[in-house]
């Protein structure tokens, strides 16, 4: 069976388009702290097995804007050559070597989340490394919540701290009309008008309240309440399961 796979979009600068890939379509936003033309956020899509799988990948260089675009460049050329790697264990391991191998004296961690979606049954297989949880939409009730392994620990290690970490794969049954939230670090840690962060829950209950699972309107009621509030790189695709 061919499992060969394709890039479809990626890349450490700014993006703002609708993508379509095997069994999802919808949104992918990426912006670079400052407007630079580069940023420490990695965005990677691509779908393999003649349409059979989708892969999705995000990921956060330490740090922002150009001063971390020579990392995150690094990263994203380890995922191009690891890009056939059809096991997110795997290939988080692979590409935490790759950037251990490759990184300057300058450290930088990476956190980064990798899922898998099966066009066929409409399973997700997902790990992470230190990264922010996948925020599910269910069809069926209009709510948000966290994916989290049923057993051990959710985040795993942040790419380039130890040479052999090992990585978690873990497994989602979806619905059709399902919405996938991957997002970076810059939307959880926006300020609350009480002075605390957003935080994970509190993204989860923005998305619930646009009371849509259209992925280009998630996205714009997403950025229209918290856009000039971000300072930090920032990434979010939005993707609804067809």
């Amino acid at each position: 069976m061919d499992i060969s796979c394709t890039e479809v979009w990626g890349g450490t600068g700014a993006s703002d388009v609708s993508v379509q890939l095997a069994g999802v379509r919808g949104e992918c936003y990426s912006r670079p702290f400052d407007s630079g033309a580069r940023g420490g956020d990695i965005h990677f899509l691509s779908v393999c097995g003649v349409s059979m799988l989708s892969k999705i990948v995000l990921a956060d260089v330490s740090g922002h804007g150009e001063a971390t675009a020579d990392v995150s460049s690094i990263i994203h050329a380890a995922l191009v050559k690891n890009i056939n790697a059809n096991d997110n264990s795997i290939m988080l391991e692979q590409v935490n070597r790759a950037f251990l191998e490759r990184r300057t004296d300058d450290f930088k961690f990476t956190t980064m989340v990798s899922l898998i979606i099966d066009n066929r049954d409409r399973s997700l297989v997902y790990a992470y490394a230190g990264h922010p949880a996948i925020l599910l939409g269910e069809a069926a009730t209009g709510r948000f919540r966290r994916i989290e392994p049923e057993t051990g620990p959710r985040g795993g290690i942040p790419l380039g701290v130890l040479a052999d970490t090992q990585y978690a794969q873990h497994f989602v049954q979806l619905e059709q009309g399902d919405v996938l939230v991957v997002y970076t670090d810059a939307f959880t840690e926006v300020r609350t008008p009480d002075g605390g962060f957003l935080g994970e829950e509190g993204l989860a209950q923005l998305l619930e309240s646009a009371n849509t699972m259209r992925p280009d309107e998630l996205k714009e009621h997403v950025l229209s309440a918290v856009g000039d509030k971000l300072d930090d790189d920032a990434s979010l695709i939005v993707l609804e399961v067809l």
